[in-house]
């Protein structure tokens, strides 16, 4: 996690001075005390992570990804797209892409090389997969959450909007890389074709006994998300944030009742995810706050917001260019979204601009920023996996990556969300 101790000392240290340049430096400390406890970011994003440490306890989530793969044996050529759709969707129940990349990998890994698909293809994939958004179906998403505070949405509805935009850049993304991963990997899939002996040891390849129960445990807080509220009144005491906990725990309940007699080690598998969700996710909010809290106290928030009133396109390109560069330098979306958006989005209305699209933007502008990046987490673990390098990786989904970034620019020229 080298990479986001860096984002944090620089935010820190800058913050710091902002503040004590503005003369208002006390407010560096109450800042810092009230993110450091704030119920709208901490309960739902740690729960989330808390939850995503159980399901990797119980192996829920194993199950799910051979659930998502074992059809792909079947057909070699939708291994590519595939594998980018399987880590795609993993990504939607576990908001750690380094994690996701983790799990994927050791399942999808064995029957790249099984078929010849090149190691740089597979790390490739793997990396796009698990990095490029989907986790913004999530409402306990780090992004997601602080959206919805700056514009006082629901999680769900926030996801809502974001969706449409996000599956148009990732499926640009997975298109252009399909095309051009194929036609690499054309020679190699075509020789192991003409070997009789290739499907069988494909399909009999790492057999596994798919827990059906196991297997669908990871989507089950997203459905109590979205479906139950339909249904169901909640009380006017549950807050979004409270729902999601409420979401995550029901799972970690039906994830506990999968392994009965290690039913004691859940609770400590649940706080352990917490614990990593605050130290390294919720630290990111806490300094990145106290960045653009510090911009404020010296009023470039304010001459920026001038500049930019009946602004809009260039607000817009503003917000995506600057959070996907932030992105690729920092290798942390997270720091890089929450940046923008502090900035941005408390002023969209007056700069003629819809705050949800505005967020919408930066948030996926930086997902793919950090599939971008050399020095992310998630490019780091995906290069230790398939025995490339980082610069490598990410030379290989370049074109693909800024295809989506295209794609998201017109979508926002032409408000298409």
């Amino acid at each position: 996690m080298l990479n986001l101790i860096d984002v944090r000392l620089i935010l820190l240290v800058s913050a710091a001075v902002l503040f004590l340049i503005s003369g208002e430096f006390t407010q560096f400390f109450v800042i810092f005390a009230q993110q450091m406890a704030n119920p709208n970011t901490i309960v739902p994003i740690c729960s989330c992570l808390g939850f995503a440490s159980v399901l990797k306890l119980t192996e829920c989530d194993i199950h799910l990804t051979h659930l998502l793969i074992t059809p792909l044996r079947y057909g070699k050529w939708l291994l590519i797209p595939g594998g980018i759709i399987a880590a795609y969707i993993v990504n939607m129940a576990i908001v750690s892409q380094s994690s996701v990349a983790a799990i994927i990998g050791t399942v999808i890994f064995p029957i790249l090389q099984t078929i010849g698909i090149l190691p740089i293809i597979g790390g490739s994939l793997l990396l796009l997969g698990s990095s490029m958004g989907g986790e913004l179906f999530n409402p306990g998403a780090v992004e997601i959450v602080k959206l919805a505070e700056l514009t006082q949405e629901s999680p769900q509805t926030i996801v809502a909007r974001v969706i449409p935009i996000d599956l148009l850049a990732s499926i640009t993304t997975l298109i252009v890389f399909s095309i051009l991963a194929l036609i690499l990997s054309k020679n190699a899939i075509a020789e192991l074709d003409e070997d009789p002996k290739t499907d069988s040891t494909l399909a009999d390849l790492q057999p596994f006994n798919i827990n059906f129960i196991k297997a669908l445990v990871p989507i089950i807080p997203l459905v109590l998300l979205f479906i139950v509220p339909v249904f169901v009144k909640l009380p006017q005491d549950f807050s979004n944030s409270i729902s999601i906990a409420a979401a995550m725990l029901i799972g970690v309940f039906v994830a506990g009742l999968t392994i009965p007699k290690e039913l004691n080690r859940i609770p400590a598998a649940f706080f352990e995810g917490a614990g990593l969700a605050y130290t390294n996710i919720i630290s990111v909010l806490i300094v990145a706050t106290l960045f653009t809290e510090s911009l404020k106290a010296n009023g470039l928030t304010e001459i920026m917001t001038n500049f930019l009133t009946n602004r809009p396109l260039i607000t817009k390109f503003a917000s995506i260019i600057l959070a996907f560069t932030l992105a690729v330098i920092t290798g942390s979306g997270v720091a890089s979204a929450i940046a923008v958006m502090n900035v941005l989005v408390p002023g969209a209305k007056t700069m003629n601009l819809d705050p949800i699209q505005l967020g919408g933007l930066t948030i996926i502008s930086a997902q793919l920023g950090r599939t971008l990046s050399p020095v992310a987490a998630v490019t780091i673990l995906t290069s230790m996996i398939s025995n490339q390098t980082p610069i490598t990786l990410c030379k290989c989904v370049a074109i693909p990556i800024l295809s989506g970034l295209s794609v998201l620019c017109l979508a926002g020229l032409f408000n298409v969300f």
